[in-house]
């Protein structure tokens, strides 16, 4: 989307919301971007491991319900407004994280989960990048340091996740896609990719592979929410 496209956009939402006040993106709750009974759902801490790694994904909550309607919201019908209570969110869930794990590193590294090419235009940007820069100075405030590296790229994959019926075939469906578009140096942070949902875990781990080939010996992935799953590797 073009500066004019968004700037178009963002005077329409300003109508909008002025003649059709907004409701909570969960349960549409009047005036709520996400009203405080959805908010609650999201500081669940649930924890589900990628497949075939060591390596665990942290998720605020489960993809159900009305964290699904949320998210969905904010994914697929443009609702940018819970940009900030997302990360906000997910800010909370990486301070709870590392307080039980007992990680004493200050320095973290962010870094957003890859969008397709496709998946930008149609939805006119990167949407993960804005959640981690929101995230950054949410952390800044808990007194992290806090960079944001959006290193992440996802080449050749033209169809959707949501598409891959099973684990190996959202693999394949990545496999060699993901690539660390700079060099890195390994400084001693944790570097945390985010994304939105994970049902598999298949593209966390392609991600976390791809950042340890390039050098970085920390790692772990932070969700909005992960697909409830019966296997004994998820838990909450």
């Amino acid at each position: 989307m073009s500066g004019f496209g968004r700037s178009v956009y963002a005077w329409y939402a300003a109508v909008r919301n002025v003649l059709l006040p907004r409701g909570c993106a969960g349960c549409d709750a009047p005036d709520e971007v996400l009203c405080s009974s959805c908010r609650a759902l999201f500081t669940q801490v649930c924890s589900k491991a990628s497949p075939g790694d060591a390596d665990c994904c942290y998720a605020c909550s489960w993809y159900r319900g009305v964290v699904r309607h949320a998210i969905l919201a904010w994914k697929d019908h443009g609702d940018e407004e819970c940009d900030a209570v997302f990360a906000s969110l997910l800010a909370d869930s990486v301070v709870r994280i590392l307080h039980a794990s007992h990680v004493s590193t200050t320095h973290l590294a962010l870094v957003p989960a890859p969008s397709s090419v496709s998946s930008m235009h149609r939805r006119g940007r990167w949407q993960m990048l804005p959640i981690a820069k929101a995230m950054a100075r949410d952390l800044h405030g808990y007194g992290f340091s806090v960079v944001v590296r959006p290193v992440l790229q996802l080449e050749g994959v033209h169809s959707k996740s949501v598409q891959a019926s099973n684990a190996s075939a959202r693999s394949r469906r990545i496999a060699g896609h993901v690539r660390v578009a700079e060099d890195l140096v390994d400084d001693g942070s944790l570097f945390i990719v985010v994304d939105d949902i994970v049902t598999t875990g298949a593209t966390m781990r392609h991600c976390m592979d791809a950042l340890r080939s390039a050098g970085v010996q920390r790692v772990m992935g932070c969700v909005l929410a992960c697909t409830p799953n019966p296997s004994p590797d998820t838990k909450c």
